[in-house]
C-alpha cells in the first residue's frame, strides 16, 4: 500500500470528522461564489457608481478573509482533535515529516472537492437568489453563466487552501508519544474560572448595553466604538469565566445536580464550555454582525417604504391649472393607449395667508370615496385634520378661524387623515364657505382598476419628464432599485457570517464526538436506557447550539435598538424579524443535527 492510498483511505475511514470540515469549506466556497455571482452580474456591474462598486470589492475582501481564518480555525480545530490518531500513526512507524505531509494531502484534497462542489452548489444556489430577487424585491436581476465569478473562485481558494495546507503543519500537535496517546482521556482535573473576570463580564456587557439602550440621535454613531468594545470584551470573559462559574454554582446544587441525568450533563459540562469558549465566542460576534447588518439596513429601507405606502394615492399631480393641464392631456392620453382603467378625483385646496389650507366638504368625500376613507360631515363648522400617522398630529387644536371676508367659522374637532396631506393648520369646511379671492392649488390623482405591478411601474416612468407628478409604485421600485445593491451587499456578509456560524457549531459537536462515545459507553453498560442517552444527548447538543446563539440575539437586539434610536425611532418590526428568521433557522438546525448526531453516537454505543 501506497502513502497516498493509505492517506486516502484513512480519510474515508474518518469520513465523520473530515467531513465536518469539508461541509464547512464547502459552504465557505459557496457563499464566496454567490456573492461574486452578483459582483460580476451585469445589471450591477454597468449600474453601479463608483462607491457602490468599491463597496462591493470591499465585500468581497471581507468575506474571503473571513473565510481565510474561519477555514484555517477550523483546520486547526480539526488538527487539534487527532491527537491520539496522530499518536497511533507515530507508534505505526509514521516519521513527523510524513505526518505533515499527510496533513498536507489531505487539506489539499479536501481543499479541492470543497471548492469545487461548493462552486457547483454556488450557480444552484445563485439562481434561486436571482429568482428570488426578482419575485420578492422586484429587482431585474437577469440569468446568466457566472464564468467570471467561477473562475475567481476555483484560483481564490486554490490559493487560500495551498497557503492553509503550507502553514498548518506548523499548527501539528507538538506533544510527546504518551500525551498524544492519552490526549482522549476524561480526565481533565479540576476547572478553575477567575472571580474577577466573572464579574468583568457581567459589568461590561450591563455597562455596553447601558450606553446603547440611553444613548439617542446623533450620538449613537459618538459612542458605538466604545460600546462594541466594552460587548465584546465582557462576551469573551462570559463564555470563558462567567459560564463556567455558573456550572459549578449547578453542580455545588444537590437538587439541581443530582436530579435524574444532570449529573452526566453537567460532570464535564464546563470543561466542554471552557474548551468551546473561542468558538462560542466567535459564534455570538459573527451573528450579531449578522443580526445587526441585515437588520439595519432590511429595516431602514422598509421605514422609506413604509412612508411612501401612506400615500393612497397612485398617481398624483398638485399645481395651478395653467401648470398640470397638459400633463394632465398627456398622461389621460397614455392610460388609453395602455388600456389601464382608472377612477379620477380632484380636489381644490386654498391657501390664506396665514398659510392654513382649507378644503371643501364635497370635495374631501368625493376622495375618502374613492379610497374607501371615512368621510367627514362638517355640519356647518370647520373640521381639523391631522396625520394618521401621528407625525403632524402635534398641531395645536383651534376653536375658530378667520376666515378672509372677516367672518369667524367655528371648529368642531381634529380628525385623523390619510385621504390629504396635513401640513400646518389644515380644515375641511362646508361648502357654502367663501373661499373666493385666496390662493389655489389643485390636486388630480388617479386610482388604478386593472393593472399589475409592473405596468403600474411602467407607466408611472411618466414620472421622469414630468416633475410636478408622483407614481407611488415607480418611486417605491426607484427606492428598492437604488438600496438593492447595499441590502445585497449586507445580507451577503450576513448570510456568510451566519453559514459560518453554524459551520462552528456543527463542527465542534462532531469533532467532540469521540469524547462523548467514550463517556457514554461506560454508563451504557451500567444500564442507561436509550431514552435517557437520548435525552442527555439532546440536551448537551442544545447547549452548545443555543448558548452563542441566545447571546448573539440578545446583542443584536440591542445593537438594532441603538441604530433606530439613531433616527428617535424604538426596535422596527423589521429587526424582531431578522431576528425571529435566524432564530427559525437556528432551532430547525439543531432539531437536524441533534437526531443525526444521536443516532451516530448510540451506533458507536452499541458497538
Amino acid at each position: 500500500m501506497s502513502f497516498s492510498q493509505f492517506v486516502i483511505r484513512n480519510t474515508l475511514r474518518n469520513k465523520h470528522l473530515y467531513m465536518a470540515y469539508f461541509l464547512s469549506t464547502l459552504f465557505s466556497v459557496m457563499v464566496f461564489f454567490t456573492f461574486t455571482v452578483f459582483a460580476f452580474h451585469p445589471a450591477l456591474a454597468n449600474g453601479l457608481n463608483e462607491k457602490a462598486k468599491l463597496g462591493m470589492f470591499a465585500a468581497a475582501i471581507i468575506i474571503y478573509a473571513f473565510a481565510f481564518f474561519f477555514v484555517l480555525y477550523s483546520m486547526d480545530v480539526f488538527i487539534q482533535s487527532r491527537k491520539r490518531e496522530f499518536g497511533l500513526l507515530m507508534i505505526q512507524g509514521m516519521s513527523p515529516k510524513q505526518l505533515k505531509k499527510m496533513v498536507f494531502i489531505e487539506n489539499l484534497v479536501i481543499g479541492f472537492f470543497a471548492t469545487i462542489v461548493g462552486s457547483i452548489a454556488g450557480i444552484g444556489f445563485s439562481q434561486v437568489i436571482l429568482w428570488l430577487s426578482n419575485k420578492l424585491m422586484h429587482v431585474k436581476f437577469g440569468f446568466y453563466f457566472p464564468a467570471q465569478a467561477l473562475v475567481l473562485t476555483v484560483l481564490s481558494f486554490a490559493v487560500l487552501f495551498l497557503a492553509i495546507s503550507f502553514f498548518i503543519q506548523f499548527r501539528l500537535p507538538k506533544l510527546s508519544l504518551q500525551e498524544l496517546l492519552k490526549a482522549g482521556d476524561l480526565g481533565k482535573g479540576k476547572i478553575k474560572s477567575s472571580r474577577v473576570k466573572t464579574i468583568l463580564a457581567l459589568l461590561l456587557i450591563g455597562i455596553g448595553y447601558a450606553i446603547a439602550l440611553l444613548v439617542k440621535g446623533m450620538l449613537v454613531p459618538v459612542v458605538m466604538i466604545p460600546v462594541i468594545f466594552l460587548v465584546v470584551t465582557g462576551t469573551r470573559f462570559l463564555f470563558n469565566q462567567l459560564s463556567v462559574s455558573v456550572i459549578e454554582g449547578f453542580k455545588k446544587k444537590e437538587t439541581i445536580f443530582w436530579k435524574k441525568t444532570n449529573m452526566v450533563v453537567f460532570s464535564d459540562l464546563a470543561f466542554r464550555m471552557k474548551d468551546n469558549a473561542r468558538s462560542f465566542f466567535l459564534v455570538s460576534i459573527i451573528s450579531t454582525v449578522a443580526f445587526a447588518a441585515i437588520g439595519t439596513l432590511y429595516g431602514f429601507q422598509n421605514m422609506i417604504l413604509e412612508s411612501m405606502k401612506q400615500n393612497p394615492y397612485e398617481f398624483e399631480i398638485s399645481g395651478t391649472a395653467e401648470e398640470t393641464a397638459s400633463i394632465k392631456q398627456n398622461f389621460t392620453q397614455l392610460l388609453a393607449e395602455k388600456g389601464i382603467h382608472v377612477e379620477e378625483g380632484e380636489l381644490t385646496t386654498y391657501i390664506d395667508a396665514e398659510q392654513a389650507h382649507f378644503i371643501k366638504e364635497s370635495e374631501y368625500n368625493r376622495l375618502a370615496e374613492l379610497i374607501n376613507k371615512p368621510t367627514i360631515q362638517t355640519q356647518g363648522k370647520a373640521v381639523q385634520l391631522v396625520s394618521n400617522n401621528g407625525i403632524d398630529g402635534k398641531e395645536a387644536a383651534i376653536n375658530e378661524v378667520k376666515m378672509p371676508d372677516g367672518a369667524s367659522l367655528a371648529v368642531s374637532k381634529k380628525e385623523k387623515t390619510t385621504v390629504v396631506s396635513t401640513y400646518g393648520t389644515t380644515l375641511v369646511v362646508p361648502d357654502a364657505t367663501n373661499l373666493q379671492n385666496m390662493e389655489s392649488i389643485t390636486t388630480t390623482v388617479w386610482q388604478p382598476k386593472n393593472a399589475s405591478y409592473e405596468e403600474l411601474v411602467s407607466i408611472g416612468q411618466f414620472q421622469e419628464k414630468n416633475i410636478p407628478f408622483m407614481a407611488k409604485s415607480y418611486t417605491q421600485q426607484s427606492i428598492t432599485d437604488m438600496y438593492a445593491p447595499i441590502l445585497l451587499v449586507g445580507i451577503f456578509i450576513g448570510i456568510v457570517f451566519f453559514v459560518s456560524a453554524g459551520s462552528f457549531l456543527y463542527f465542534r459537536l462532531y469533532s467532540d464526538m469521540d469524547v462523548d462515545v467514550e463517556k457514554f459507553k461506560m454508563i451504557y453498560k451500567m444500564g442507561l436506557a436509550k431514552k435517557e442517552l437520548k435525552k442527555m444527548i439532546y440536551q448537551q447538543v442544545g447547549i452548545l447550539f443555543f448558548t452563542p446563539i441566545i447571546v448573539s440575539v440578545i446583542h443584536g437586539a440591542v445593537a438594532l435598538t441603538a441604530m433606530y434610536h439613531m433616527f428617535d425611532q424604538g426596535m422596527q418590526l423589521a429587526g424582531w424579524q431578522v431576528l425571529g428568521v435566524f432564530v427559525i433557522i437556528q432551532i430547525v438546525y439543531y432539531l437536524i443535527a441533534r437526531v443525526f448526531y444521536f443516532k451516530k453516537v448510540y451506533r458507536l454505543v452499541q458497538a
